[in-house]
């Protein structure tokens, strides 16, 4: 399970670095959609804080 949450967290940082390649590539094409990228890499961190809180708790339930 813990393997499964990781490759997760993986995946969004993987995410998250595509939308940031994107924005210093200049690939936005307006600031809706600049604004609408920030939002989704915020909501992305958000979701590994998420991830890191969740996995740090299960392992205290473990000791």
């Amino acid at each position: 399970m813990i393997d499964l949450i990781r490759e997760i967290k993986k995946q969004i940082r993987l995410q998250k670095t595509a939308i940031a390649s994107e924005m210093v590539e200049g690939r936005m094409s307006d600031f809706q959609s600049y604004s609408k990228n920030v939002g989704i890499a915020e909501g992305l961190e958000q979701a590994c804080a998420l991830i890191d809180e969740t996995m740090k708790k299960m392992n205290q339930e473990d000791e």
